[in-house]
């Protein structure tokens, strides 16, 4: 404890012993800091505001829409990831390198900053810019410069920068969806020509021209023919009871149950030839309904599904021919940037304090560093001695080394 105490008793005996060079240093440090925040150029920062993009259906979503994943389209409906967000997007390419070299041509900044590269114009401006995300979506894009006009010009500059190149994306996007839609709808129309074809050639071979009614026309058909034959074999029955087997009446009424029996034959199993004509085109044999049937629905949907896709890619091709043709801003602006009234950096407040806390701390430190060392020499020359050898030794070999260097 008491060794603390003498401690501190140094320290503050260093302090005061030192306090005229703690003071002196202090105020010429500050003195300086202040001259110097004076003399530094002033900069100013111009701010453009821009709204979050709108949730729009991307060409990617269109496409998964119509069926065309595998069309592998990108348009508007980048990859993101996760936490990544359309602003996100928007501002990254912002910052990019093709946005400033657009605004670098469009302001010939080369000039205004007397640069003999365009890399090095590109690379200032990329320096001098900076993008913001606000936790909302809104981005600021800010421009820092000496000149307040320029720094305003500079952001505006970079926004619309920004919607053209963001524009004319989505224009290319369009562009190759709708050379897709047409690739597409020329498979359509042959795969549709196909199964036109496929249909006729089914109906005409099994002569379906509608199952459904086609279907319940035989089985009418059939029911009539049945009611009628139970009638004829009672009649017949009553007939033989009263009448001799050679009868007219008798032999005609056989004749009659055979041929509808054989017409039930005919519709249960079909027939080469028909001498009804109309009964066998409207007749489908109850035997090679469900084959017939399933066969039909299969063109049927193969047809339909064709007729669908086709309606759904000319209505898509109309949709990219407008995205192809629209020339109007991708982006919107909530404030335009202005020149700004005061001055962004250099902060001279802040460098001045700076300054002053600084030289205060290392006035002191150096005060109680000196006399520790003059302490330390007094109270141990011999090591004193040896470190002061040292110490010019590696003085020299420093020295030394900067002369041959130069």
């Amino acid at each position: 404890m008491a060794d603390k105490k003498n401690s501190l008793l140094i320290v503050l005996r260093s302090l005061v012993e030192h306090r005229r060079l703690i003071i002196l240093n202090v105020f010429i440090i500050t003195v300086a800091a202040v001259i110097i925040s004076l003399l530094l150029p002033k900069w100013y920062r111009a701010t453009v505001v821009v709204l979050p993009p709108e949730k729009t259906e991307s060409l990617s979503e269109i496409a998964v829409s119509m069926g065309l994943q595998s069309l592998g389209l990108s348009g508007s409906g980048f990859a993101l990831p996760v936490m990544a967000s359309p602003s996100d997007l928007l501002a990254s390419i912002a910052e990019s390198r093709t946005v400033a070299e657009r605004v670098v041509d469009s302001l010939d900044l080369m000039e205004v900053y007397d640069f003999e590269k365009k890399r090095q114009a590109v690379d200032n401006v990329q320096k001098q810019m900076d993008v913001h995300v606000r936790a909302d979506g809104i981005i600021d894009i800010a421009y820092v410069d000496q000149d307040r006009e320029l720094s305003a010009r500079v952001a505006n500059a970079i926004a619309r920068a920004l919607d053209n190149i963001n524009r004319m994306t989505k224009v290319q996007k369009a562009s190759e969806l709708k050379r897709f839609i047409k690739e597409e709808l020329e498979k359509n129309a042959e795969n549709l020509h196909k199964a036109e074809q496929a249909l006729q050639e089914f109906q005409r071979t099994h002569k379906a021209i509608s199952i459904d009614e086609q279907t319940a026309a035989s089985i009418k058909a059939a029911a009539e023919l049945y009611s009628q034959l139970t009638l004829d074999k009672i009649n017949l029955q009553v007939m033989e009871k009263s009448h001799s087997p050679d009868h007219p009446d008798v032999i005609n009424l056989r004749y009659k149950i055979s041929e509808i029996e054989k017409r039930l034959r005919e519709l249960q199993e079909g027939s080469a030839v028909s001498k009804d004509t109309t009964a066998a085109f409207l007749a489908i044999p109850f035997s090679e309904l469900p084959e017939i049937s399933l066969r039909y629905m299969q063109l049927l949907r193969d047809l339909k599904r064709e007729e669908s896709l086709h309606e759904v890619l000319t209505t898509q091709l109309e949709q990219a021919k407008i995205m192809e043709a629209k020339d109007t801003p991708t982006i919107s602006i909530l404030d335009w940037a202005v020149p700004p009234r005061f001055k962004f950096k250099p902060k001279r407040a802040y460098i001045v304090i700076t300054a002053m806390i600084l030289s205060f701390v290392f006035s002191m430190v150096y005060a109680v560093a000196y006399d520790r060392w003059r302490d330390f020499k007094i109270s141990n020359p011999e090591s004193y001695n040896d470190i002061s050898v040292i110490l010019n030794t590696l003085k020299k070999d420093l020295f030394g080394f900067k002369k041959r260097k130069s």
